[in-house]
């Protein structure tokens, strides 16, 4: 396969999304650092790109923004980068796309300044698809499409074979990047991800099994919904379009240990009690350990943590932590913010130095929204506070919780905060998860609040809450050892992991954790507590009783 023949034949119907839009400009060494995991020696392709791209450009493209172009027409087999880009854009799972948005911002820029092409051009496969293509059927090619001015390219590219498929397309805003190009002879044109066409007539058909589709671009200015891509940011869908466009995701019951799992322990791999949780873009998890009064951040695939805060001892010094109970990651100034819970304060880590932001405070979950604001739960006031960051002298703004009906709160732990400045708040005595809408005077339940139990209706003790971009509720229900999602304005949840009390690969074992009460096999959970994703998807869990971090792979 190459880039000219890498069509998608599912016609599948995905969510729209545009997010990458939003995204801050960077060098593009930065754009791609998210997704160095997926490619091999990818820091030396990116030289390549850089050494050999068209700059300067008479069309005013950055070095970066000119490499970007470059690197995506480059081979070097599976793992090139075209490749895996466009197999991200044609997931279902739209939160694949996320760890793209830099490299997609970069690429996107690049080709605004470039001439806007009004021309037919060609691309083909080695599949004879034609058949499936009728007269006035709309279609979406939901990936990058490079296509060529030169039907010869498209022949040699197909070479003899039979039962081959050539698209004749009449663009309307096609980007010539020819110039830009590792090949330039190529001729090459590409239509942006999300082009939307209409079948001009049924397929031409030749003798020897191969098809002719003639395809022409929809005018974009005028259908601008069928041609944008994904925005797992800025996308928040109603509960009737969750179930009735959005696949709703699933992941394997049987976990990863990621972090701890070697029993209850001070060694530097081992947990005691984890708590709170948070992942960065490169999958390095910051842990609040409980009872060890420490952070530990474990880097990805490492077999040991390192301790970031406290470890100290217990105590109240400004190298101590006392039983903190979350963790966030400034990730403007990479600084470390905990709930030291033990010492009724907020606590700021930054290169080793450490500054009290918020002291007297009964504080439990730490969040912080994308305009700064960092919010924190006071478990005994029974209300969530929200400060600009960096203006800590003041007592901060009530966002959840006070007194009234519709208002109160019984314990407030972990809290979340989406897109819209809504406040996702979990009540360990009240059983329930309440949301706040900006601004709002009073909550509502979106999950729980029918007393405690097992039901799909119920929580027990539940911890921290997360919120999808689709507006899926999760929670950690720790009574119940599970996790929960919830859709709000749903009646009941759902069990996503944990909870399997009968299922394990040796039936004697199942026996005895059954009647021990231990509950330590991949599938299972122990008062789960802190939640996380990473940016393809995979849930993470703090198994608070099994002393280990659990990390449930996404099913694609």
């Amino acid at each position: 396969m190459n880039r000219f023949s890498d069509i998608d034949c599912s016609f599948k119907k995905l969510t729209p999304v545009y997010g990458f839009r939003s995204e801050k400009l960077v060098t593009i060494e930065k754009a791609l650092e998210p997704i160095q995991s997926q490619i091999a020696n990818l820091p030396y392709y990116i030289q390549i790109a850089k050494n050999h791209c068209h700059y300067p450009s008479e069309h005013g493209l950055t070095r970066d923004e000119s490499a970007s172009i470059y690197i995506y027409t480059m081979e070097w087999g599976e793992q090139s980068l075209y490749r895996l880009l466009n197999q991200a854009l044609r997931n279902e799972n739209r939160q694949l796309l996320k760890v793209w948005f830099p490299y997609l911002k970069l690429f996107d820029t690049a080709l605004n300044k470039l001439p806007t092409v009004k021309e037919v051009v060609w691309r083909g496969i080695t599949a004879d698809i034609g058949k499936d293509f009728t007269k006035n059927q709309i279609i979406t090619w939901w990936s990058i499409s490079s296509c060529s001015l030169s039907v010869n390219v498209i022949k040699g590219f197909l070479g003899n074979k039979r039962n081959s498929t050539m698209f004749l397309i009449e663009a309307l805003n096609g980007k010539k990047v020819s110039a830009y190009t590792e090949y330039e002879s190529e001729d090459e044109i590409i239509l942006r991800l999300g082009t939307e066409f209409r079948v001009k007539s049924n397929a031409l058909d030749h003798p020897n099994g191969s098809y002719v589709v003639h395809l022409i671009e929809t005018d974009q200015e005028h259908n601008q919904t069928s041609t944008l891509v994904s925005s797992i940011n800025q996308m928040q869908l109603t509960t009737n379009q969750i179930s009735s466009k959005a696949k709703l995701n699933k992941w394997k019951q049987d976990a990863i240990t990621v972090a701890g799992g070697h029993g209850e322990g001070r060694r530097l791999d081992q947990l005691s009690g984890p708590l709170g949780i948070f992942i960065d873009k490169k999958k390095n998890i910051f842990i609040a350990d409980f009872n060890n009064h420490r952070i530990v951040k474990w880097e990805y695939n490492a077999y040991e943590g390192q301790i970031i805060a406290g470890g100290k001892g217990e105590g109240d010094r400004m190298n101590q932590l006392r039983c903190p109970t979350d963790v966030v990651v400034n990730q403007k100034n990479h600084s470390i913010i905990i709930a030291d819970y033990g010492n009724k304060r907020v606590i700021q880590w930054m290169n080793q130095n450490q500054q009290i932001l918020i002291d007297n405070i009964d504080c439990y979950g730490l969040a912080i929204d994308k305009h700064g604001f960092l919010y924190v739960s006071d478990c005994e006031k029974n209300e969530v506070r929200r400060w600009k960051m960096g203006e800590y002298n003041n007592e901060g703004i009530i966002v959840a919780g006070a007194n009234g009906y519709g208002n109160q709160l019984d314990y407030p732990t972990f809290i979340f905060v989406d897109e819209e400045q809504s406040v996702y708040v979990t009540e360990w005595f009240n059983h329930r998860v309440m949301k706040w809408r900006k601004d709002a005077k009073e909550g509502i339940v979106v999950a729980g609040g029918n007393g405690e139990g097992r039901k799909l209706d119920q929580l027990s003790s539940p911890k921290e809450v997360i919120v999808d971009d689709l507006g899926q509720i999760y929670v950690a229900d720790g009574g119940n050892d599970r996790v929960m999602r919830w859709c709000e304005g749903k009646e009941k949840g759902e069990i996503v992991v944990g909870e399997n009390r009968r299922h394990s690969t040796f039936f004697l074992s199942t026996i005895i954790n059954t009647f021990s009460g231990r509950r330590n096999q991949p599938n299972q959970l122990k008062r789960p507590t802190g939640l996380s994703f990473d940016d393809e998807g995979n849930l993470y869990v703090a198994d608070y009783r099994n002393h280990r971090i659990e990390e449930f792979g996404i099913v694609l």
